[in-house]
């Protein structure tokens, strides 16, 4: 039996990840009449985070509603039927989604007796392993603005005000996508193209968070 492959090696290391943080003391203008130990201080920090999105493997199932396949399709209940795949998911990919669902078919059709498949069990070609192909990739950025301000001449005393953004940039990740293609049982046709491949759910947009403390 052959099987078709065009994502990621099942091999390899299943997400990569990439963590930078940073913190900058900003310049503050500083006079003859206010010592070093008055300064007003100003810090900016952040963290950027990159993650590749998890593998996964779409489900091929018939048109919701369709009746079943008599016996199954691979001839025994422990073994379930894959995906057929009969061109290259990543290209012509419908606008606003991720992957091609007409890349795939179920592996047979019900021609038979009593709407039974006609010939050997049909598995399906769709590799195993972790996934075949990928949610996409998140890109978020932390930021902090905080700004001491010295109380007297007692370093101990600070009023610090801070700001702090998380998915600072509001940039949407996506967290949840339809994977399950539809098949129309008589003619194997993608029939829920209109949602195949669509996100269905993001982690959480920009929060805001704003502290004042005083510190003694």
């Amino acid at each position: 039996m052959q099987f078709r492959h065009f994502g990621i090696d099942s091999h390899s290391p299943l997400e990569r990840g990439l963590r930078i943080r940073g913190s900058f003391l900003l310049p503050e203008h500083l006079t003859q009449h206010a010592p070093r130990t008055r300064v007003q201080r100003r810090t900016f920090s952040g963290i950027t985070s990159v993650q590749s999105g998890a593998p996964y493997n779409p489900g091929c199932g018939l048109t919701s509603g369709a009746p079943g396949v008599t016996g199954g399709y691979t001839g025994t209940p422990d073994v379930s039927q894959r995906c057929q795949v009969i061109g290259n998911p990543l290209a012509n990919i419908p606008a606003g989604t991720y992957f091609n669902p007409a890349a795939f078919a179920m592996p047979a059709l019900a021609t038979g007796p009593d709407n039974s498949i006609v010939g050997p069990p049909a598995l399906g070609n769709l590799g195993g392993g972790a996934g075949v192909l990928t949610y996409p990739h998140i890109t978020n950025f932390d930021l902090t603005m905080t700004k001491n301000i010295p109380l007297g001449n007692d370093a101990r005393r600070v009023l610090r005000f801070q700001v702090q953004a998380y998915n600072a940039f509001n940039h949407p990740e996506f967290n949840g996508m339809n994977t399950g293609i539809q098949f129309n049982p008589a003619t194997n046709a993608v029939s829920n193209a209109t949602s195949v491949g669509l996100p269905t759910g993001t982690l959480p947009a920009r929060v805001m968070a704003f502290t004042v403390r005083l510190q003694f």
